[in-house]
């Protein structure tokens, strides 16, 4: 049950069966939430709440061992990372879709440089909180496109 959590509730075991071990799992579940978010509209206090129970599962479902290396199976984290990114607006596309790209953007090429640093941290909490600090740029985008969409209305 804690390798399906971990996975992303199976989103990075099915990448992992199509593709072995090549990078893109985490942009795989990324885009899974994105569009579940999307076509649920959830309101954001839902979403923050669910941001907060998905960190939680995290810390139980993700030990330190398989952390280690942090296998493409692990996309719990990318998850959390963009519950993080889509609180600027979960029903609009266009922030959606711009809290994503930076999300991913940031989380793989680890820019900022805090986003590195983030992952130098030991275990878990590396895997975790540089996804957390590419979620924060993911979410700051989104924010200001959606306040150019608000305007816009």
């Amino acid at each position: 049950m804690r390798t399906f959590i971990a996975s992303g509730f199976g989103a990075g075991l099915l990448w992992e069966k199509l593709f072995g071990d090549k990078k893109g799992g985490g942009s795989f579940a990324s885009i899974i939430f994105v569009s579940v978010i999307y076509l649920l509209k959830l309101e954001i206090i839902w979403l923050l709440l669910l941001f907060f129970a998905l960190t939680i599962l995290y810390f139980y479902a993700v030990d330190d061992v398989h952390a280690a290396s942090d296998p493409s199976w692990i996309t719990l984290d990318e998850i959390v990372g963009m519950s993080l990114a889509s609180l600027a607006s979960p029903s609009q596309l266009l922030p959606l879709i711009t809290g994503f790209i930076i999300f991913r953007a940031s989380d793989i090429l680890k820019q900022p440089t805090i986003v590195a640093k983030m992952e130098e941290l030991p275990g878990k909490k590396g895997v975790l909180y540089d996804d957390l600090a590419a979620g924060a740029f993911g979410l700051l985008g989104a924010t200001i496109v959606s306040q150019f969409v608000n305007l816009s209305l």
